[in-house]
């Protein structure tokens, strides 16, 4: 009943927001009494925290998931790979980065594969031989305010702008801005 319950979760909130998130509406898309929910995920912030934790994890893998010896594509690639989770899963990716649940742990994983992506270019030599963690830090300032800009169409003209042309011109920005 849990993954059923966690299964339903995703549902209702890609297709009802955070605030659409009810117990009686996972309940109900689960097909199962309220009661489940108290019972498996300690309430409605339990079931949050589970599902942006997953969250986390699901970024964390994308970013892993990238299999190729070039660093240069590596990095370009996670960086597409962050975008594109963010697209597919805008509700949750507002939700990961709100605050509002107490994930910092798994959160912090996500950003460990991307030093983990800095550190392969470093090793590599074409990536500069700085921190790297202040290097990831700059790299997922860039994606990220580029990604949260175009989910909620904040930047100015943003509706004349080729938001895929944009991104990737970002990307080569980042990759130019990394080299030694």
């Amino acid at each position: 009943m849990r993954r059923a319950l966690f299964d339903a979760a995703r549902v209702v909130l890609a297709r009802d927001g955070v605030k659409g998130l009810t117990v009686r509406a996972v309940a109900a898309q689960a097909g199962v009494a309220p009661m489940g929910v108290y019972n498996h995920f300690d309430g409605k912030d339990g079931l949050l925290e589970s599902v942006v934790a997953d969250g986390f994890e699901r970024l964390r893998d994308e970013i892993r998931g990238v299999d190729t010896a070039d660093p240069r594509v590596r990095l370009r690639e996670a960086g597409r790979r962050y975008r594109a989770f963010a697209l597919d899963n805008p509700t949750l990716y507002r939700l990961m980065f709100s605050g509002s649940c107490d994930v910092d742990m798994v959160g912090a994983e996500a950003l460990v594969a991307l030093t983990d992506l800095i550190r392969f270019g470093q090793a590599t030599g074409v990536i500069r031989d700085e921190d790297p963690l202040s290097l990831t830090m700059q790299v997922w300032s860039c994606v990220h305010g580029a990604v949260s800009l175009e989910l909620d169409s904040t930047a100015p003209d943003h509706e004349l702008l080729d938001n895929e042309a944009n991104y990737e011109a970002l990307l080569g920005l980042i990759e130019r801005g990394v080299r030694p």
